[in-house]
C-alpha cells in the first residue's frame, strides 16, 4: 500500500477536465438554441413532423458516432490506450445501425406500413450487432466493449443514458409548448428557461461535494427521483396553465440530471485502468450526446403519436381537406394553417392544435418519468458499491501520516 496521499489535480488535469465539460456543455447550448428555433424553422421549411424531429436529432446521433471515433485516440493522451486507433468504419457502422433503428421507431410512430418499419429495426439490429463483433474481433477495437463487464461503468452510463433521454424528450417539446401554446417569442422562451438553468449550475456544482459524504450512486438517484416529480407536474400542465407553474415545473425537472451530469465521467474514468480512461471517458460523453438524441426521437415520437390520435378530434368541422391534412401532421401545420383561415375558424384550429400538442407533451412525460424511474433505481442498485469520494481520499490521508 502507498504511504503517500494521492496527488492533487494540478493545471494540466483541469485542463483535460474543461477539455471533457466542453462537448456536453456546447451539445446542450447548441440543442436550447435549436430547439427554441425549430417553430420558425417549420414555418420557413415546412417539413413533416417526423422530419422536423431529424432536424432536432440528427447533430446528437453524428456527434455519438465520431465522438467514440476520436475520444480513446485523442482525450487524456498521457492515458491514451495503445490499442485503440480511428476506425471510421466502425464509426460509420454505429451511426448507420444507430440511424436505422431511430427511422424504424419515427416510422412505427407516424402509423407507416409495418413492413418497411420492422426491415428497418431488424436491418439497425444486425447492423448494431455487426459492430460489436468487429470490436470483440478486432486487435485494436474502436471500442472496447468489455468495459460494459465492468458494473460501475455500465451502471453509469445506463443511468447517464437513460437520464439524458429523458430530459432529451421533454425538453425539445417543452420549448415548443412555450412557443406554440404559451405563446411566447423565442427570446421569451429562453429566458423562461433561465431559471431552471441557473439552479443546474448550482446543482451540478454541488454534486461532488456531497459525493464525497454520500455515495454517488445516491445523490445521481435522488436527482433522478426529483426529476420524476417533475415529470409528473408536466403531466398536469395544460393548454391554459399559468406561465409561473409551468417555469417552476421546468425549474424542479431541469437540474435533476445535474448529479449524473457531474460525476458519470468521473465513476467511469475512475474505475478503468489507466490505459483505458481515455476511451472511457470518451464512452461518458457519448452517453450524454446519444442520451439526448434518442429522447428527442423515441420520446418526440411518442408525442407526436399522442398529438395526432387526439387533434382529428379537436379540430372544428368543414375544414379543406388539406387544411385538416397539415393541422392533423404538427402543430406547427396547425399554425401555419390557421392564418390561412377566416378568424373563427382559425382560432377554432390553433386552440385544438394546442390542446392536442399540451396532451402530447403530457404522455411524454409519463414515459419520462418512467425512464428517470428505472434510472434511479438503476444507480441506487447498481451503484452501491461504490463508496463516497471523500472516504478514499480520507484514507489515502491517514496513512501518508507518520
Amino acid at each position: 500500500m502507498s504511504d503517500t496521499a494521492a496527488p492533487r489535480a494540478g493545471a494540466k488535469q483541469w485542463w483535460g477536465l474543461a477539455v471533457l465539460v466542453i462537448p456536453s456543455t456546447l451539445l446542450f447550448m447548441m440543442l436550447t438554441i435549436l430547439f427554441l428555433a425549430a417553430p420558425n424553422l417549420a414555418a420557413d421549411l415546412n417539413p413533416s413532423s417526423t422530419q422536423l424531429l431529424w432536424i432536432l436529432d440528427i447533430y446528437g446521433f453524428v456527434m455519438a458516432g465520431f465522438l467514440v471515433a476520436i475520444a480513446a485516440p485523442i482525450l487524456v493522451p498521457e492515458h491514451r490506450d495503445p490499442s485503440a486507433r480511428i476506425d471510421l468504419f466502425s464509426a460509420l457502422l454505429l451511426v448507420g445501425g444507430l440511424l436505422a433503428i431511430i427511422y424504424s421507431i419515427k416510422r412505427f410512430a407516424t402509423q407507416e406500413p409495418a413492413g418497411p418499419s420492422i426491415g428497418l429495426l431488424v436491418a439497425g439490429a444486425l447492423i448494431g450487432l455487426w459492430f460489436v463483433i468487429r470490436q470483440l474481433r478486432a486487435k485494436q477495437p474502436l471500442l472496447d466493449v468489455r468495459l460494459f463487464a465492468n458494473r460501475t461503468v455500465s451502471g453509469a452510463l445506463a443511468v447517464f443514458l437513460l437520464s439524458a433521454a429523458a430530459l432529451g424528450g421533454v425538453y425539445s417539446l417543452f420549448t415548443q409548448y412555450l412557443q406554440q401554446v404559451q405563446e411566447l417569442s423565442p427570446l421569451q422562451a429562453g429566458l423562461s428557461i433561465l431559471p431552471a438553468a441557473a439552479v443546474l449550475i448550482v446543482v451540478s456544482t454541488l454534486s461532488p461535494v456531497l459525493a464525497r459524504k454520500f455515495r454517488p450512486g445516491n445523490v445521481i438517484a435522488v436527482g433522478l427521483l426529483t426529476q420524476v416529480v417533475g415529470y409528473i407536474l408536466f403531466t398536469q400542465l395544460d393548454a391554459g396553465t399559468g406561465l409561473a407553474l409551468v417555469i417552476a415545473s421546468f425549474v424542479i425537472t431541469y437540474p435533476g440530471v445535474a448529479p449524473s451530469m457531474a460525476l458519470t465521467t468521473d465513476l467511469v474514468v475512475s474505475s478503468v485502468p489507466p490505459e483505458k480512461t481515455g476511451g472511457a471517458s470518451g464512452l461518458a460523453t457519448t452517453a450524454n450526446d446519444l442520451g439526448i438524441s434518442l429522447g428527442v426521437a423515441v420520446i418526440g415520437s411518442v408525442g407526436i403519436a399522442a398529438y395526432r390520435s387526439q387533434v382529428g378530434d379537436l379540430l372544428p368541422g368543414g375544414l379543406p381537406a388539406d387544411a385538416a391534412a397539415a393541422a392533423s401532421d404538427s402543430v406547427d401545420g396547425a399554425m401555419a394553417t390557421a392564418t390561412q383561415l377566416p378568424g373563427a375558424l382559425g382560432e377554432q384550429v390553433v386552440a385544438a392544435a394546442q390542446t392536442a400538442f399540451t396532451g402530447g407533451l403530457n404522455t411524454a412525460a409519463i414515459v419520462s418519468a418512467v425512464i428517470a424511474g428505472l434510472a434511479a433505481i438503476i444507480a441506487a442498485t447498481r451503484l452501491r458499491h461504490v463508496r463516497p469520494t471523500g472516504e478514499a481520499q480520507q484514507a489515502a490521508e491517514e496513512q501518508a501520516r507518520p
